[in-house]
């Protein structure tokens, strides 16, 4: 804010506009902040006929601080931020007699003619100027209504302000004629409405999913489309001019044309665990928005032209970033209040002994608001995000088998398949595949321990009933002729217990199927041998 253009505010401007539910603003009210910029100083105090006229407001959020009548304030709170993209519109006016000037009250002025109406919109530092003329014809009475934004709860109330405005000097008690006359109407902002509200489903609208590990998911991530996107100027072809002809037959050309503005940022950031999901691409982005049939309709935006998608790879983790560029933040701000926005991220997700993937994102965007501050949204990981919506979960099973043989000494080298059904298992048909087809088994190590990991659950329970049975045992031992009923979790607790039986034959140093079929040989050896050699003693009976 420009300093020098602060100085002592006189009291037939009052103080600061009010906010919300403030009472209507007559000309000596309370309810704006005026400062003036000195042009001349006499002390009959003679409009000159050479002064330009204006008018510069300057819109904060906040209120600026306020003294008395005699001598408010001339600063404004260290916290307030500048409001760009707000419109004013300014009417020269002419009071009615027996009435008070009120703002609110158009019963008590009337709109001069002569006058061409001008609108104006605050730039990205929250200022903005309207030049009303040069000498003594532009002095007078002027309307300033502000015009209704999406971003702010209400709009301050109209006011009406004389130009040149009459400044006494706190110190020296003079007084001078100001023709450039400064104010700060307040604003409550609406927050609410520029919060983009992150939320992330997968493509179905759901949170909760379920799938074998390995396979591909698609997650929708989803922004309300921001009030302040753009403000309330409009798109014009060329420059729209004002001549003014003054009191000495000089003429004064302005441009008014009010060009809209927009958003300088809005990106969508992922961050991808490169142990739990590998980035595949961006397949769509889209604008959607409600139709006359309740539904959804979407507009697909153009990668390059509308967005663009950018990765980077450090410490394990990919980094997704879906910006809009200025051409697809323009579609957004066209789109309707209620529109959103929709990227699709697909990705391969893994398993690991969690047994469950959260996906979150951030957003960063930079409003016509508040044009210097970065917002920042994200959706919390293991809760709720800023917009009360859960994250959306990929979850997985566990199943884990203790093996030991009849002493309660672990077993390794034991193969365990899955069933979906009893029946299946008891059949040995239809077993638990990978997402690729091949059977799914585990072996048991060296403690005796197997464990089945990214099985596929329930969607709500997040459990899943399968049904177990050992298909090959260590060497030296029998196969268990048992079904045991197991429950995928996202646990690591024992689902069984699976104890093997000494099948008396001499424990060999080969294991697994190598060793079952060295025992198979050995048994088919000695069976030949012994049928020989029953038959070598027949014959030599039957010789003798």
């Amino acid at each position: 804010m420009n300093k020098t253009k602060i100085v002592h505010i006189v009291g037939v401007c009052g103080l600061a506009l009010g906010a919300l539910g403030a009472a209507s603003a007559p000309l000596i009210s309370n309810h704006y902040a005026a400062t003036v910029s000195a042009a001349s100083s006499s002390s009959a105090l003679v409009s000159d006929d050479t002064s330009a006229r204006s008018i510069t407001l300057h819109k904060y959020t906040g209120t600026p601080a306020t003294g008395s009548d005699e001598e408010p304030s001339t600063t404004v709170p260290d916290d307030a931020k500048p409001l760009g993209g707000i419109s004013f519109t300014i009417q020269k006016v002419s009071h009615v007699a027996g009435k008070t000037f009120d703002g609110n009250d158009s019963s008590t002025y009337t709109v001069d003619s002569s006058f061409t109406e001008q609108t104006v919109t605050t730039a990205a530092d929250g200022t903005v100027t309207a030049a009303l003329g040069t000498g003594t014809s532009a002095d007078g009475y002027y309307l300033v209504t502000e015009q209704a934004s999406a971003a702010v709860k209400e709009a301050a109330k109209p006011f009406i302000v004389h130009v040149p405005m009459t400044h006494k000097d706190a110190t020296t008690g003079d007084k001078s004629l100001e023709y450039d006359v400064n104010i700060y109407p307040k604003n409550q902002v609406d927050e609410d409405s520029m919060k983009l509200n992150p939320t992330k489903t997968f493509k179905d609208g759901t949170t909760e999913d379920s799938v074998k590990t390995g396979t591909d998911v698609s997650w929708n991530m989803t922004i309300n489309r921001p009030s302040d996107i753009h403000d309330t100027g409009v798109e014009t072809a060329g420059n729209t001019s004002e001549t003014v002809t003054n009191a000495d037959g000089s003429k004064t050309t302005t441009d008014t044309t009010v060009y809209k503005t927009y958003a300088n940022e809005l990106k969508l950031v992922d961050v991808l665990d490169d142990n739990l999901m590998t980035y595949k691409d961006v397949s769509k982005v889209v604008i959607s928005s409600p139709n006359d049939q309740s539904g959804m309709t979407d507009t697909a935006l153009t990668k390059d032209t509308d967005y663009t998608v950018t990765t980077t790879k450090a410490d394990g983790k990919t980094t997704v970033t879906v910006e809009l560029t200025d051409a697809g933040i323009k579609k957004f701000a066209a789109a309707s209040s209620d529109s959103k926005l929709v990227a699709t991220l697909d990705t391969t997700v893994n398993a690991d002994s969690d047994a469950k993937i959260i996906n979150t994102f951030d957003t960063y965007y930079k409003g016509t608001i508040t044009p210097n501050t970065e917002s920042h949204q994200t959706t919390t990981p293991g809760g709720d995000g800023d917009d009360n919506t859960p994250t959306p979960t990929v979850y997985f099973g566990n199943v884990d088998v203790d093996k030991t043989d009849q002493d309660n000494k672990p077993l390794a080298n034991a193969v365990f398949t899955l069933y979906p059904t009893k029946e299946d298992a008891e059949k040995g048909t239809n077993p638990v595949t990978d997402k690729d087809g091949n059977v799914v088994t585990a072996k048991t190590d060296d403690s005796g321990k197997a464990e089945f990991t990214g099985l596929q659950v329930d969607k709500t329970s997040h459990e899943q009933k399968y049904y177990l049975v050992e298909t090959d045992a260590p060497a030296g031992y029998d196969v268990e002729q048992k079904v045991h009923e197991v429950t995928a979790t996202q646990d690591t607790k024992s689902d069984a217990t699976v104890v093997d039986n000494d099948n008396i034959m001499p424990n060999l140093p080969l294991t697994g199927s190598q060793a079952r079929i060295v025992l198979y040989a050995f048994t088919t050896a000695l069976i030949v041998a012994g049928g020989a050699g029953v038959y070598v003693m027949k014959r030599r009976q039957r010789n003798a």
